[in-house]
């Protein structure tokens, strides 16, 4: 599985320096729900020492397939600042599905046509901030790597390797698992297509490999959520296919999308290149998977969009040229290469954010609670419209909904939006704040906020209030103005 190719070598440490860069501009980049779950990391990394989050909030350990984070990062934060160790995080997030896709392309023989999947490493569901999603596909394509290399030439050591990485996929997160699952039984598949008489025996392994996985299944709090399935209408769900290259400039992704789709499947059609049986099979089925999974399901959203982005990886990892084009290699080098400095210049710019909302958390102390609103879409629709890059996606998806959780990182104060659902996560939120965050349920616009009864909260945070007027003098007097957000002293609690 490993090359020998000192070029080889050279072009992936330049792939990878160039991804992890931008995470060395901006300590707290704009990924939607980072800010949060990083909030849950550092309660996790400081209870039960601290007891002014211990107030708050208190561990909830239990068999949860969505645990990557909870368990990677508390530890490095006795170590290391809590801002070095989620870029950390990011980093594996952003490289684990790279360096899978190429170990995966090279097992099949490929050679530098993975290395394009630099244009996917900052994927719409990363973007997002899904970090347990991502880091989860990285580890089920090395093992699935792991597999096509070593199964028929060295059974043992491939079986104990899936056998020992399936439950760990299953901690990080349940989707890499069924990634992994696809991918394994895809080149079971092959196999037993070529030869019929080894069904039992490789169906046998496939148990055996998965056996684990399935009773942690049974004994999680996700197993017996119900709630109906919502789904896309149809043309929404193909339109997620070039959603997933969705970043911060529409036509760049939609050129991305075409590239990254085009160059492989001109490449069957002018048979200049060829999808070997494990990665077409795993296609199809994935394919099939995106088709019938809904949109969200067992508190779980964006179901279908993760199958998507399963296979966009897979353009690259099972897709081996004979040849590329060069008009293609220098199409895809440009893409790449324009994607990485806007995403770089657009974190550049949200520093000017963070300063502000920091400038305004200021007075904000220890064990006080934060009532956070904000500018609603629809409340200020040409605000938005023109609206900083940086606050939005290219597809309108804001990015700034849980950066107040620094409240929580930096203040250690209380904000009531804190991610705390059994069977996603290991932490629970203690009372009164947990009736707290129930009377204020989603975050409130401008206008909800104006009306709301804030009582047992010390603050009130605005943020886009540069788009907003102040909220009622009689009820909120500003304390602190700059730029993004107000921070309001709170007058009288109730309306």
């Amino acid at each position: 599985m490993l090359r020998n190719d000192r070029t080889w070598w050279l072009a992936l440490v330049g792939l990878c320096a160039v991804l992890v860069a931008p995470l060395f501009v901006v300590d707290v980049p704009p990924l939607l729900d980072y800010p949060n779950h990083l909030a849950r990391a550092f309660v996790l990394a400081s209870l039960p020492d601290d007891s002014i989050l211990a107030r708050f909030y208190a561990a909830y350990w239990s068999v949860i397939p969505n645990l990557a984070l909870d368990l990677l990062a508390p530890p490095l934060m006795h170590v290391l600042p809590v801002h070095v160790v989620g870029r950390l995080t990011i980093a594996l997030a952003v490289l684990l599905p790279v360096l899978g896709t190429v170990a995966y392309n090279t097992a099949l023989g490929g050679r530098l046509w993975a290395f394009g999947v630099g244009v996917l490493a900052y994927h719409y569901c990363l973007l997002l901030g899904f970090l347990n999603f991502s880091i989860s596909l990285g580890v089920a394509l090395l093992l699935a790597a792991g597999w096509l290399s070593w199964r028929e030439s060295k059974p043992w050591r491939a079986i104990l390797l899936s056998v020992a990485g399936a439950p760990v996929l299953f901690a990080c997160h349940l989707m890499g698992l069924v990634c992994f699952g696809v991918l394994l039984g895809s080149a079971e598949l092959y196999r037993v297509i070529r030869d019929p008489g080894s069904i039992v025996r490789r169906g046998l392994v496939l148990v055996a490999v998965f056996a684990a996985p399935a009773v942690l299944y049974a004994a999680s709090a996700l197993q017996p959520l119900g709630g109906d399935a919502e789904y896309l209408p149809f043309g929404q769900k193909l339109a997620q296919l070039a959603t997933i290259f969705a970043g911060y400039a529409w036509p760049l992704d939609m050129a991305t999308a075409a590239l990254a789709i085009g160059i492989p499947a001109v490449g069957l059609v002018a048979r200049w290149g060829r999808m070997p049986g494990p990665p077409a099979y795993a296609i199809g089925f994935l394919a099939v998977a995106f088709l019938a999974a809904p949109f969200a399901w067992k508190g779980t959203y964006l179901l279908d969009t993760r199958f998507a982005v399963m296979l966009g990886f897979m353009l690259f990892a099972g897709f081996v040229p004979r040849r590329v084009p060069r008009l293609a290699i220098v199409a895809i080098v440009l893409v790449f290469v324009v994607r990485m400095v806007l995403l770089t210049a657009v974190w550049v710019d949200h520093r000017t954010d963070l300063a502000d909302l920091r400038r305004v958390l200021q007075p904000v102390q220890p064990g006080q609670a934060v009532y956070v609103a904000q500018a609603g879409q629809q409340e200020r629709s040409a605000y938005w419209a023109a609206n900083p890059h940086w606050r939005a996606l290219a597809d309108g998806t804001r990015t700034d909904e849980h950066w107040a959780a620094l409240t929580l990182i930096e203040r250690r104060a209380y904000w009531p939006f804190q991610f705390d659902m059994p069977s996603q996560q290991p932490i629970v939120t203690l009372e009164p704040y947990r009736t707290l965050a129930g009377k204020v349920g989603h975050v409130p616009n401008w206008a909800e906020a104006a009306v709301a009864d804030v009582c047992g909260f010390d603050w009130v945070l605005l943020i886009e209030a540069d788009a907003l007027p102040d909220l009622p003098a009689a009820r909120f007097q500003v304390a602190v103005r700059s730029g993004f957000a107000t921070l309001y002293r709170i007058e009288a609690c109730a309306g």
